[in-house]
């Protein structure tokens, strides 16, 4: 949906060159690069680097490909037939974000609920970052290309003034041709960098939701663990828990430290 819209964008605005171009004297996109000058082969390298960039990312940044639909369903059955090692072994080797988080909390089976918390958002700050690494090439490109059209229009407008110095200024098509001419690189920069920059802000979106929605997920299932947890340990701690807890009442409140077992045993 995202790849459609930007292509879109792509066509409208060299629909839009066209048809001004066309009012004036019938001029095709080829002849137009080619009389933009040698910038305009920096901002077609740019470009096509920039869109590789973001096929690539469109298709890592889904939310199918980071949070799998059965990943947490089978985590659960193999955790209820053989425990926490059983659920560590559904996620081993899983490179989704969903599963990632999930082998980090797993490895840390009998740590506290702060613990615990506290290895989600490391390991979730690790993946996003990991998430937005080959979105920012996509921002630096929406960035330079309209600088490179910029570079090409001043390159001739010197020219163009140049040569109005050489022939005079009597007649104005001694200079207006290579003002116009130098005009294209600006045209086609802002073809290029407006479509990247919509990509690069989206993509940026997702990513956040996704993690945002991994992170929540998690922190579920350690509220979930436990909540199973809690009957256990008063069960183990018999008449021995009125004891602990006249203790902790003088050493005051550690709710955020009671272990948590991942497994609910």
């Amino acid at each position: 949906m995202l790849f459609r819209f930007c292509a879109l964008i792509v066509l409208t605005l060299f629909a839009a060159g066209a048809g001004h171009a066309d009012e004036l004297a019938p001029e095709t996109i080829l002849q137009s690069f080619d009389r933009g000058g040698k910038v305009m082969w920096a901002i077609l390298a740019a470009s096509v680097v920039g869109c590789a960039f973001a096929l690539e990312r469109l298709l890592a940044i889904r939310r199918g490909a980071q949070i799998p639909k059965r990943l947490m369903a089978d985590l659960r059955d193999a955790m209820v037939s053989g425990g926490v090692a059983a659920g560590r072994r559904v996620v081993d080797g899983d490179r989704s974000a969903m599963g990632k988080v999930m082998y980090a909390l797993l490895s840390r089976s009998g740590a506290t609920r702060r613990e615990l918390e506290t290895a989600v958002d490391d390991e979730a700050g690790r993946i996003l970052y990991d998430l937005r690494a080959n979105l920012r090439p996509i921002g630096v490109i929406a960035s330079v290309a309209p600088l490179l059209g910029l570079l090409g229009t001043v390159f001739g407008l010197i020219a163009a003034f140049r040569q109005a110095a050489e022939l005079g200024m009597d007649d104005p098509r001694n200079f207006a041709a290579g003002i116009y001419e130098a005009l294209y690189t600006t045209a086609f920069g802002l073809v290029v960098a407006i479509p990247l920059l919509i990509v690069y802000h989206a993509l940026r979106n997702r990513a956040d939701n996704i993690m945002r929605e991994v992170e929540e997920r998690a922190l579920a299932f350690i509220s979930a663990a436990s909540s199973r947890a809690a009957p256990a340990q008063r069960r183990r701690g018999g008449r021995g828990a009125e004891a602990e807890a006249e203790a902790e009442a003088d050493d005051g409140p550690r709710a955020d430290d009671e272990e948590t077992n991942v497994d609910g045993e």
